[in-house]
């Protein structure tokens, strides 16, 4: 049981880590739809905080790349979905901001691909992040699992030369 439960987790890792790669990639290839995105959501105002959109637009995707690529090797699994947990909860609240200020913005979230949930921003985004954020709050949790970088340095041990 405990051997599939940590594969059962190198493959969440794995998953997790790898949409999140393609979600950066998504926005690298095009940082003028993302900006627009960014926009969209009128979070910054845009007469005094405009650096701030060129900043989240260059920023986030960086970040989930190196937290997509450190969840798909294996290392530093744990932190690396302390990240994730920390980006999909804030852009959760951007979301729910956006519903309750009854605006109209795509998510931008994976570029052209904005499956489950295409469209404008609704309850499926939220819903979507909310399990996202279950996934990375369970690494967080219990590891990345049996196959990864994590599990190799775990199983070196270095012992101190006798005195």
């Amino acid at each position: 049981m405990r051997v599939f439960a940590g594969l059962l987790l190198s493959i969440v890792r794995v998953a997790l880590g790898a949409l999140f790669v393609f979600a950066a990639w998504m926005k690298l290839r095009n940082p003028q739809a993302f900006a627009d995105s960014v926009m969209a959501f009128k979070i910054f105002d845009l007469d005094n905080a405009s650096h701030l959109v060129t900043l989240s637009t260059f920023a986030i995707p960086w970040l989930e790349m190196l937290s997509g690529l450190l969840l798909l090797v294996g290392l530093f699994s744990r932190a690396a979905a302390v990240a994730l947990s920390a980006q999909l909860v804030a852009f959760t609240l951007g979301i729910i901001s956006v519903l309750y200020r009854e605006l109209d913005a795509s998510c931008g979230c994976f570029g052209k691909f904005e499956w489950p949930c295409p469209g404008q921003v609704s309850l499926c985004h939220v819903a979507r992040n909310a399990a996202l954020l279950a996934l990375a709050l369970l690494i967080v949790w219990r590891g990345g699992g049996l196959i990864g970088l994590d599990a190799r340095r775990r199983k070196i041990h270095i012992t101190p030369p006798p005195l």
